[in-house]
């Protein structure tokens, strides 16, 4: 930890803390793939979480979104325990995760994918003002409302697949490898698109392995090394320690 910069930041939302993990253990059998990590996301911030391949930063968010349950620790919302809740409980909380693959349905056309979004929060009528403002950040969505979801290229199939998750209305909208295999200017496109959503208020948990691009838009961020946190701060003071950049950003 860089001394000093994790009080400083957390005393700034300590009245309005909104998700918070304490000493999360989650487990694949014998194997602990998340050891005794604790991390925050304050009301409106965007937080990363970066690190390698295998470090444990999709598990989190898996725990995070009630996907996997934790072998111990707690998961709060606004001080309610999310633990022991089923996905789409938390999910109608507004806690929408985006994930890793993006995992859209590829035999639907991109407004079925998008409707699906607003289903699965619980909204049977769809959202029509979330779907606008959709295509506000993905112009190209527009442009192909009624493809099929399998012929859109990859960074059109990430699109759709934040789109869909921005379609439940998210408070806290939890992102996996967004930029994961997509050319270097949609992944330019892709962390623009991120600001934009953090600008509306809409806090948000990023995974990433492009760990230049998080800490750059990113207020605070964590980095994960075998399942532990080795080290946390605000983005800027991560990005200026020569210790972060050697040791664990490459």
């Amino acid at each position: 930890m860089i001394p000093g910069s994790s009080k400083l930041i957390w005393d700034r939302y300590r009245c309005n803390d909104m998700l918070i993990a304490e000493n999360l253990v989650v487990a694949y059998g014998p194997i602990e793939a998340v050891r005794d990590i604790s991390i925050k996301l304050g009301s409106g911030q965007l937080v990363t979480l970066v690190g390698a391949n295998g470090a444990g930063k999709s598990t989190t968010i898996r725990a995070l979104s009630g996907e996997i349950g934790p072998a111990s620790g707690t998961i709060s919302y606004n001080g309610e325990t999310l633990i022991g809740l089923e996905p789409h409980r938390i999910a109608r909380k507004g806690i929408v995760q985006c994930p890793e693959g993006r995992r859209i349905f590829s035999g639907l056309t991109v407004m079925e994918n998008l409707k699906l979004g607003a289903y699965g929060s619980g909204r049977k009528d769809g959202n029509p003002e979330a779907e606008e403002w959709i295509f506000e950040i993905f112009p190209r969505l527009a442009e192909r409302r009624q493809q099929i979801g399998g012929t859109l290229s990859g960074g059109e199939q990430q699109m759709l697949a934040i789109g869909r998750a921005l379609m439940a209305a998210p408070k806290v909208l939890l992102l996996d490898e967004p930029s994961l295999g997509l050319a270097p200017i949609l992944v330019q496109t892709m962390f623009e698109a991120i600001q934009q959503i953090n600008n509306t208020g809409t806090s948000v948990l990023l995974v990433e392995q492009n760990a230049f691009m998080a800490l750059n838009i990113a207020s605070y961020g964590y980095v994960l090394q075998t399942g532990k946190i080795v080290l946390e701060g605000s983005a800027k003071e991560l990005l200026s320690n020569e210790e972060t950049i050697h040791a664990y950003l490459g």
